[in-house]
């Protein structure tokens, strides 16, 4: 009997779906799909006779990216031939065989926050959108995509205990406190104003449909409204400088995990380096507590 073909192509095929049915971020399911296809088009043999070679030459084509990028590619390679040797159609697991790309250590820059201030007072008062949903990144330190996720289900306007249901990287819900007066009374003005009920939070304008609003959008009017100010600013940095902002003011490391959504500990120590002007401050009210006790 003639054994049946195998193809790279079908492979991938069944490794994606196995990622959706683990309930893996689409994010994660688009990233890993373009990545393996690429690996597809470039390799047209038996992908039972792939070698350690053949990836060298591929994640060559590489080179010129980012460390971090490539290590993301890296990621997606590994995780596949994991999950094929697992499914006994190859006899190792060729990565394994490939060294890590070293990533650059992370570099967080926060703003202060009166620059930030600047940047949202160019927001046009007519924009009631954009104001709240860039004021909501940066008084609470959500990631866009979990911002643009939200759905008017997901808030809790409890007078003085209002708060929001996150869904997170890997589908993890988390409940973030709206601990600003003034971004919860925008909130509710908001909602009035709109009159939604239930739905996305935040809409698209065009045509009136009132569809999904895309990520490229809002990257788009926030750099619009960055250039206006004359501040150089990307989006992700408002989560940085609010991560920072706490800090600086003492709150604990492991509230700052639970509210950023961080899966590891380590994310969170980056943001870790206080100010001098912090640090001083606290050291100076241990040395207090510390001469009363004498």
């Amino acid at each position: 009997m003639t054994k049946p073909q195998t193809s790279l192509e079908s492979w991938i095929s069944d490794f994606l779906t196995d990622l959706k049915n683990a309930n893996r971020s689409p994010h994660t399911l688009r990233a890993y799909a373009s990545d393996l296809y690429r690996l597809a088009a470039f390799y047209e043999g038996d992908p039972t006779a792939i070698s350690v070679d053949d990836l060298r030459d591929f994640l060559d084509t590489f080179s010129h990216l980012k460390p971090a990028t490539r290590a993301r590619k890296q990621a997606a390679l590994n995780s596949f031939f994991q999950w094929a040797y697992r499914h006994d159609l190859i006899a190792a697991n060729p990565m394994a065989k490939i060294e890590a790309v070293k990533r650059d250590e992370p570099q967080i820059r926060a703003l202060e926050r009166e620059e930030t201030e600047r940047i949202l007072a160019v927001i046009p008062v007519k924009q009631t959108r954009d104001q709240l949903l860039f004021r909501l990144i940066f008084e609470t330190g959500l990631r866009v995509g979990e911002a643009l996720q939200l759905y008017v289900e997901d808030l809790d306007m409890t007078l003085d205990d209002e708060h929001i249901y996150v869904r997170g990287k890997g589908g993890k819900r988390r409940t973030v406190l709206l601990d600003d007066s003034r971004l919860v009374a925008q909130l509710r003005r908001y909602l009035q104003q709109t009159g939604y009920k239930h739905g996305p939070l935040f809409r698209a304008q065009k045509n009136s449909r009132g569809g999904p609003l895309r990520y490229q959008s809002v990257q788009y009017r926030w750099q619009k409204y960055c250039e206006e100010a004359g501040i150089d600013c990307t989006l992700h940095q408002l989560r940085h400088t609010h991560a920072t902002e706490m800090v600086n003011e003492g709150v604990s490391l492991a509230t700052i995990r639970k509210r950023l959504g961080h899966k590891n500990i380590q994310t969170t120590l980056r943001y870790a380096e206080k100010s001098d002007e912090s640090a001083d401050a606290e050291l100076r009210a241990w040395r207090r507590r510390k001469e009363r006790n004498i």
